[in-house]
């Protein structure tokens, strides 16, 4: 037996078959003083479990791959896909999309028809992405293109009036010019 000293400082008697062995391959034993710092280091792959955006990565892949979530229908049941990039791990997601984050953002496809990757995605407030779903129509309007809740308080009529109006077969410029009529209790 002999007497070691581990590199924290402690002393313990280790046997000398054992010490000689671990010395021809270049390994030095602790006193266990390194194994919690050994095995942390062995399991972390890019130690932001706890970050947000990991979060947020583990929840894109969640909808789109898992048929069990509550989600799926709405993203992979309709052939909404992640990048190969990013399916292969969360630091080449991290790498593609950290440099916009901010704490409280949500990650966001530009085009709700394509999948999720680096040329589709961007960091978005949830205001900013309430204004980008299927359900939100666009107007091609003379002032632009607009949400139509955008484009009826431009014009200074009620949304439900011009989707009305859209439905019914107005013309988009009649729709969004003619003043609601005061006398109709839904303002068409």
């Amino acid at each position: 037996m002999w007497e070691v000293r581990c590199q924290c400082g402690k002393t313990l008697l280790a046997e000398a078959s054992e010490m000689l062995k671990q010395q021809r391959k270049g390994v030095f034993a602790s006193c266990g003083c390194m194994k919690k710092a050994t095995i942390s280091t062995r399991n972390t792959k890019h130690g932001m479990s706890f970050h947000p955006g990991y979060a947020v990565y583990r929840s894109m892949l969640a909808r789109c791959l898992n048929p069990k979530h509550a989600a799926f229908h709405n993203y992979g049941g309709r052939g909404i896909r992640v990048c190969a990039r990013w399916l292969k791990s969360f630091e080449n997601f991290w790498l593609d999309m950290s440099g916009n984050y901010r704490r409280g953002l949500t990650l966001e496809r530009s085009n709700n028809s394509k999948g999720y990757s680096k040329a589709n995605c961007v960091w978005a407030t949830r205001k900013q992405q309430a204004s980008n779903t299927r359900a939100n129509r666009n107007l091609d309007t003379p002032k632009g293109r607009m949400l139509a809740k955008q484009a009826a308080d431009h014009y200074g009529i009620k949304r439900t009036t011009l989707l009305y109006r859209l439905d019914h077969g107005w013309p988009l410029l009649q729709a969004l010019t003619t003043p609601a009529d005061p006398r109709n209790r839904c303002g068409i």
